[in-house]
Formats: structure tokens, sequence, C-alpha cells
């Protein structure tokens, strides 16, 4: 996605929030969002438009990471502005003031910033900004996302990061927008553990998540896994028959880092 292509964003809960309230002395703060991220830094540009207003953010996740809280910030400050402003929704106009904020000589894709603006599982195409929502379509599968414990700081790596060819990364992106759409859960499965083999052949998998993933597709009722987040760091996506979901909420109870 830094190079052009396509990707695929799943939703999840518990939502993140941003609470705005009047400031009876008529100053304007935000709490709950680091002063160097995309979103302060939006805030301020714009700080005369949030004028009045006491703004804080909250993560239901408190600051462990890897669930788009950075930018679920920045979503959720731009849907307020265009709300104050009366402003109507332009993807492009967005995705360029996002990469402007994030001051990153490789910029991002922004594909998790549509996601959490649309609400909804989406296919982004970053070369034309197309997007498309897509629904669970797979009655016998489910999915969890885990933490990993583990922490790769995502612009640090953006800026060791050299170019790289990912034509069949995204060709496995099509792939899965296909399973999407018939409800294929085999070959759902195939394209994920194709995908995350690919992004470990090109060195993007860190070792404790390859290390994880193996030790995840030993558990019954496990049928694909991959990283996600930085060098596939910070958190894991589990794809499972639906009949052992108890099985594998019991095993990363005991190993790992469970969202719900």
């Amino acid at each position: 996605m830094l190079w052009g292509g396509s990707a695929i964003v799943l939703v999840t809960e518990p939502e993140f929030l941003l609470i705005a309230e009047k400031d009876a002395e008529n100053c304007c703060s935000l709490d709950g969002i680091d002063e160097r991220s995309p979103a302060f830094l939006f805030f301020t540009q714009h700080r005369d438009i949030f004028q009045n207003l006491r703004l804080c953010f909250v993560d239901p996740h408190n600051g462990s990471g890897g669930f788009g809280a950075s930018s679920a910030q920045y979503v959720l400050l731009h849907q307020l502005y265009r709300q104050l402003t009366h402003s109507p929704w332009n993807i492009r106009q967005f995705l360029d003031e996002y990469r402007k904020h994030c001051r990153q000589p490789v910029k991002p894709s922004g594909a998790d910033c549509i996601a959490q603006q649309e609400n909804q599982h989406v296919y982004f195409n970053s070369t034309n900004n197309y997007v498309e929502h897509l629904n669970w379509n797979f009655n016998d599968l489910d999915f969890a996302v885990f933490r990993t414990g583990t922490k790769v700081k995502t612009h640090a790596h953006l800026r060791q990061l050299h170019p790289l060819d990912v034509t069949d990364l995204s060709n496995i992106v099509e792939k899965v927008r296909e399973n999407f759409s018939d409800g294929n859960s085999s070959l759902l499965v195939k394209n994920i553990s194709i995908f995350f083999h690919l992004l470990t052949q090109k060195n993007l998998v860190i070792a404790e998540t390859r290390h994880l993933v193996s030790q995840l597709l030993k558990v019954k009722g496990v049928l694909a896994a991959k990283g996600c987040g930085a060098l596939a760091a910070d958190t894991v996506i589990v794809i499972f028959d639906k009949r052992d979901r108890e099985n594998i909420m019991n095993f990363y109870g005991n190993h790992y880092y469970p969202t719900d």
C-alpha cells in the first residue's frame, strides 16, 4: 500500500471515541492525543475552528497500541471539523491532508483511516482511491485480532524502509476481495496464508511474529494467521473454524492479549 496497490481492512470493536464539550472559560484544549501525532498537527492548524471546545480522545485499549488509535484520532477530529465547518467529505483531500500531517519520507496509504471513516470492512485501492464495503460472508469461519505484546514504532520503520515490488501482494489482495464476494472459505484461508508467506519472504515480518504464527497454526481450529502493523509486529489476525472459538480464546487467554 505504501507504493500503490490495494488493501482489505477489517474493523472491530470496541470503538474509539472523541468527546467534545463546550468550555465555560472559552478555552480550547485537546487531551489524550500525542503532540507529535498527525491528529494533533491537524488540531493545531485548525485551532480556531475548535475554539471554545474541550476535546478528549478515549482509547478503549488504554494506549496499548496496534488497533489504529492514531488513525482514529485523525479521523474523529476530521469528522468534527467537517461538522463544525459544514464541509462535505472529499476522500482525495482527506488523504492528501493526512499524508502531509504524517511528515514521513514514505507516506502511509491511509487505508486504516478509510476503514475507520466508513466504520465497515473495506477494500481500498490507493491508486484511484476506490472504496468498496465488504461483508463477512463466511458462515463457517470467524476471525479475531489479538495484541502480540510486541511493538515496532511505525514512524521509525518507515524512515528505514526501501521501495519494494508489491505486485504479488496486491494480486493476493484482489483474490481475497473475490473471496469476500463469493464467500469461498477455503480460498480465503489459502490466500491469507500465501500473503503472510510473501511478507515473510520480503523480510517484512519480525521473528517474534513468525514464531507466534507458527505456534498458532498448531492450535485446533486455527486455519490461517498473519501479523499486522509495521513489520507485522503489533497484532495478529486469526481466521478459525467458528466451532472452535472457545478453544482459540482459551489459548490466547493463557498466552497473549485478547481483544475481548
